[in-house]
């Protein structure tokens, strides 16, 4: 595994704990998770992992940029691994998330480079209301429109 030359590289331990992260975005290249969530499906397989273990890996992941934390609600954590370009669509009834790489959007990146600026992350959210809420909840959607 090429990360582990990489930590060995840095001089940085790679412990069980990191390692059942690690493995967890691996198995996991999709979606985005809670601190909880990456916890109790690691925990299932590893009874001695805490919680403060997950919290200091993920931390140290994302530091050295092989996943990155997203905010969909006010404090509200969640990590992903996917890190190509895309757009996240959140549904403002349920929550869904739905995510898109449109070819627009590597293009944007390319756009917005600058001679001597590094970008290192940008983010675009969409908030709305899915296909499945706009069916099941209109009367909430006109509600939320005159918000």
């Amino acid at each position: 595994m090429e990360i582990k030359k990489t930590f060995k590289d840095l001089g940085l331990r790679m412990s069980k704990q990191r390692m059942a992260v690690l493995e967890f975005f691996e198995e996991n290249k999709e979606g985005h998770f809670s601190l909880n969530e990456i916890y109790e499906k690691i925990s299932q397989k590893n009874k001695n992992i805490s919680f403060t273990s997950i919290y200091r890996a993920c931390k140290l992941l994302e530091k050295l940029g092989l996943i990155r934390h997203i905010s969909f609600e006010e404090r509200h954590i969640h990590y992903e691994s996917n890190l190509t370009p895309h757009l996240h669509y959140q549904c403002l009834i349920c929550g869904k998330i739905i995510e898109e790489s449109p070819e627009w959007l590597r293009e944007l990146k390319k756009k917005l480079d600058i001679k001597d600026f590094l970008i290192t992350s940008y983010r675009i959210q969409i908030h709305g209301i899915c296909k499945e809420c706009q069916d099941k909840y209109p009367e909430d959607i006109r509600r939320k429109l005159r918000t």
